[in-house]
């Protein structure tokens, strides 16, 4: 219920951001748009919104890819897994990165892009790129990379 709060609060302004000659809607307002009309992406979003409350619950270094990728997985994969899922998924992730042209920008669409693909988020994300986040237990510790 917060989540939606925040949402409403945020969309009250201005919607839209102009990009060249495109409309790139901003991700709080995607969010709104589907979860006000299609209840069937209230579950995408959360699923969203866990990964990234997770991320920031576990306060862990070198992670933020492996939270980016279980977020795209989960709107997808631990939903209706339909075309739909995939494309709020996208949606977000993208208006989410937009602007931010860099290397760590591109590094997170290509974990988005995994995680909406299906792949193993773990093995990809955790001990091999010295993240050291636990999702069983959900700690951050050298111990779990041994």
């Amino acid at each position: 219920m917060k989540t939606l709060l925040l949402l409403v609060v945020v969309c009250s302004s201005a919607c839209v951001v102009k990009c060249s000659s495109s409309s790139i809607k901003s991700w709080a307002c995607i969010a709104w748009q589907y979860a006000t009309f299609n209840s069937d992406a209230k579950c995408s979003l959360g699923k969203m919104q866990d990964a990234y409350d997770e991320m920031k619950d576990s306060n862990c270094m070198h992670c933020d890819k492996y939270f980016h990728c279980m977020g795209n997985y989960n709107a997808v994969y631990r939903c209706q897994q339909s075309y739909k899922n995939k494309e709020i998924a996208e949606d977000v992730s993208n208006c989410r990165e937009w602007g931010q042209d860099s290397p760590d920008s591109a590094a997170d669409q290509a974990a988005n892009r995994y995680g909406r693909e299906g792949w193993d988020c773990a093995s990809r994300y955790l001990c091999n790129v010295n993240c050291m986040y636990s999702p069983t237990d959900r700690t951050c510790s050298r111990l779990n990379c041994l």
